[in-house]
């Protein structure tokens, strides 16, 4: 079936938007800039938009900010005004940025996410305007990610800089390696971010040996994964098994040596405790190759023998002695 467009009254919508913010843009945010674009020769207000696009109001200044962040408004005179409720053109504010002081809570610890942490899109724009720190920021790493940063995004990289104290070259770092790591996910990177301020871990060649570090751990997981047919990521119990593995130096190849014994012990299963205390009695032996797992094991086992040997000679003993105590006994009576 052909479809053909039907003329009245137009308005241009730029190409940009057609052909690649489509797929990332909300529904909300699609019908504000059309409302916008189409009344481009009159000023509109929030509460003219909020009404013909069935919106709430909140939905209307985070659109305005996201076609700001993509280019696709500006707040110079080359577009129309949109007013607030007020009736007031939205302009730039001059103020300063206020930079408040780490959130804690009541046991002195540093807020763990930014999820409380109020910022409207208005006031993320400004910072973008004021700080070109930011601004730069947030640039490079939507090129990381492929795609605009949504206010939530926005919202918490600002978070890491005013309430965690991370410089933006530590958090392009952190965003580098979570997009590597197909992990750009905001509670990832504040978990991550949390833990660098706490550690103290503030500088570019901490913040890059804990890369090289997670890096490493997150490699060594996948090749557990694999060595042990596992479906599913880790449960954290499993997880602190394997990062302890990492951490000893354990190589897979140890680890699937200790894997075949375990199953041999267990009916064909994975104990993770079973496979674990063998790799730690390992690495109190030394041992770092095939062959000193097979001969620390030789030994063990001996010497498990032997004293499982000399254990039943005691019981026979002591046995011995109480049946001569019970011989003298009977006949004292």
């Amino acid at each position: 079936m052909e479809y053909y467009l039907r003329f009245g009254q137009t308005f241009s919508v730029p190409v940009a938007v057609a052909d690649h913010l489509l797929k990332i843009a909300s529904h909300d945010q699609l019908k504000v800039l059309l409302y916008v674009l189409c009344h481009a020769e009159t000023a509109v207000t929030a509460e003219e938009i909020v009404r013909a696009c069935n919106v709430v109001p909140d939905a209307v200044e985070e659109a305005l900010a996201f076609w700001q962040n993509v280019n696709v408004l500006r707040t110079d005179d080359s577009l129309p005004a949109v007013r607030l409720s007020d009736g007031t053109a939205q302009q730039p504010a001059e103020k300063a940025i206020p930079q408040p002081a780490p959130v804690q809570n009541a046991s002195g610890a540093v807020q763990m996410n930014s999820s409380s942490f109020s910022l409207m899109p208005s006031e993320i724009a400004e910072r973008v305007r004021q700080n070109a720190a930011v601004a730069e920021m947030f640039r490079t790493i939507q090129q990381y990610a492929g795609k605009p940063l949504n206010h939530t995004e926005q919202k918490s990289l600002i978070w890491m800089m005013e309430y965690l104290g991370l410089q933006p070259d530590l958090i392009l770092m952190l965003a580098a390696f979570c997009v590597e790591q197909d992990c750009f996910q905001v509670r990832y990177m504040e978990q991550i971010a949390v833990e660098w301020q706490e550690r103290g871990v503030l500088t570019h060649e901490l913040v890059q040996k804990d890369i090289q570090r997670r890096t490493q751990a997150k490699s060594y997981t996948g090749q557990m994964m694999k060595l042990f047919e596992m479906q599913r990521r880790p449960t954290a119990k499993q997880q602190a098994y394997i990062d302890s593995w990492c951490a000893d130096g354990m190589s897979v190849e140890l680890v699937r040596i200790a894997y075949e014994k375990t199953r041999e012990k267990k009916d064909d299963k994975l104990s993770f405790p079973y496979l674990d205390g063998i790799l730690k009695r390992w690495k109190a032996a030394g041992v770092k190759t095939p062959e000193q797992a097979e001969a620390a094991d030789a030994a063990f086992y001996h010497a498990k023998k032997e004293q499982s040997q000399k254990n039943a000679g005691v019981s026979a003993a002591e046995s011995s002695i109480d049946k001569d105590e019970l011989d003298q006994l009977m006949h004292m009576i």
